[in-house]
């Protein structure tokens, strides 16, 4: 099984062109870290409340990735909430894309292409070389935003992460996305967690943007 964090990225590879894309890609970029929390999350490793996000069982994954993060927030004990964490990660620019285009591609679902433009710019691509888990992944976001059944707490967390970050454009038309606004609203509070995450990720993106613009 893949991880959110694969999942997501996997989402974001234009199936045309192998390019990655991203409508919003401040907050894609939040999203990767918050990918690696579910995924902490669905592990049993962390949850959270409320308030807070706690460490409950603090054993490793086998996952390097989501065990550097496990680690991390041992030794940090002073950050304690989803947004707290969320921007630390961000800030130390850890490369949680690239880790996950890695797996992907060690796994036999992508290729990784290096070309030159104009003779000097390098340009990567990671064309599908196997297109059924990004359908799958496709799929599940889909049933998820057009049925009116409770989903499984995975598809609920992929929804609150896909749709801060323009994802789910990518799946559904914009009629679509317009008809279901209130559904993928109500699966974005559906849990405590995924609510945290996506109001991190709104109000980090928000508050980055800001302050970019008075920068000019």
């Amino acid at each position: 099984m893949l991880t959110m964090l694969e999942e997501v990225v996997l989402l974001a590879v234009d199936e045309k062109t192998g390019g990655l894309r991203s409508a919003r890609e401040f907050a894609t970029a939040y999203a990767l870290v918050g990918a690696v929390f579910f995924d902490l999350a669905l592990a049993g490793k962390i949850d959270t409340d409320t308030d807070a996000i706690r460490i409950v069982n603090p054993t490793p994954t086998g996952n390097a990735t989501l065990d550097r993060v496990l680690a991390d927030m041992a030794r940090r004990p002073d950050l304690k909430t989803v947004k707290q964490w969320i921007e630390e990660i961000f800030l130390r620019k850890d490369d949680l894309e690239g880790e996950a285009l890695r797996s992907l591609i060690a796994r036999g679902i992508l290729r990784h292409e290096k070309s030159k433009l104009l003779w000097i710019i390098d340009v990567e691509r990671f064309p599908l070389a196997d297109n059924k888990p990004q359908q799958h992944v496709k799929l599940r976001l889909a049933q998820a935003i057009l049925s009116d059944e409770i989903p499984a707490t995975r598809d609920i967390m992929l929804v609150s992460l896909a749709e801060p970050c323009g994802l789910l454009g990518y799946v559904l038309s914009e009629s679509e996305l317009a008809a279901r606004r209130d559904r993928i609203r109500m699966l974005c509070n559906l849990e405590t967690i995924s609510r945290k995450v996506a109001d991190a990720i709104l109000s980090l993106e928000t508050a980055l943007r800001s302050a970019m613009t008075k920068a000019l």
